[in-house]
């Protein structure tokens, strides 16, 4: 019950409403009857953000490959998108080191040195929390594209002749599309070393 409230605060609230008052205003007892499961608010995030992680698909065999690794980042990404304090939530546990015990797995299995390995895993994850963290649900983007297009047509063709022909024909990306590609390219590039 602990984790489901401060789930659906963080959520609906921000992280900045979920503490130990709150949480045991909400749920109808002192604020010292949850330090009976948890340390603080820091246990409680970090808990939440392990059973968050738990939640997530991962591939059944070992031998998935680099089509396991892509398809677990994009459930993280989804996932950070979905709960948008996650990041902030906390990290570390059980819920990190299971799903970097199967990445790892499937980068090595896939014939990648440790080395490539760490700096995958590594990139991966840093492009999954920046693109999480400026994704934006509120921009309709149809009209983004339309607008970004249209501010590019207007450039001064001579200081600018690259950025402007693409105001022309600019490819259209969701933002979990640019995801993919940025998923795909290191994997790429990683295997291609």
């Amino acid at each position: 019950m602990i984790l489901d409230r401060a789930g659906r605060l963080m959520d609906d609230e921000g992280l900045a409403a979920v503490t130990i008052r709150r949480l045991a205003r909400d749920l109808g007892v002192r604020p010292m009857a949850l330090y009976t499961h948890f340390t603080g608010k820091e246990e409680i995030l970090a808990a939440l953000y392990g059973r968050l992680l738990a939640g997530l698909e991962v591939p059944e065999s070992p031998g998935a490959g680099l089509d396991g690794v892509r398809q677990m980042m994009l459930a993280y990404f989804r996932l950070l998108v979905e709960h948008a304090d996650l990041v902030k939530a906390g990290s570390g546990g059980q819920g990190d080191l299971r799903h970097s015990e199967i990445i790892y797995t499937l980068l090595l299995n896939a014939g990648m040195d440790r080395r490539t390995a760490v700096g995958v895993t590594g990139s991966l994850s840093r492009l999954a929390v920046g693109s999480a963290a400026l994704h934006r649900e509120d921009v309709v983007w149809d009209s983004e594209w339309s607008r970004l297009r249209d501010s590019l047509r207007e450039l001064p063709g001579d200081r600018y002749p690259v950025l402007r022909s693409y105001g022309q024909d600019l490819p259209e990306f969701t933002q979990e599309e640019m995801f993919a590609f940025g998923v795909d390219l290191i994997l790429r590039a990683a295997v291609n070393d």
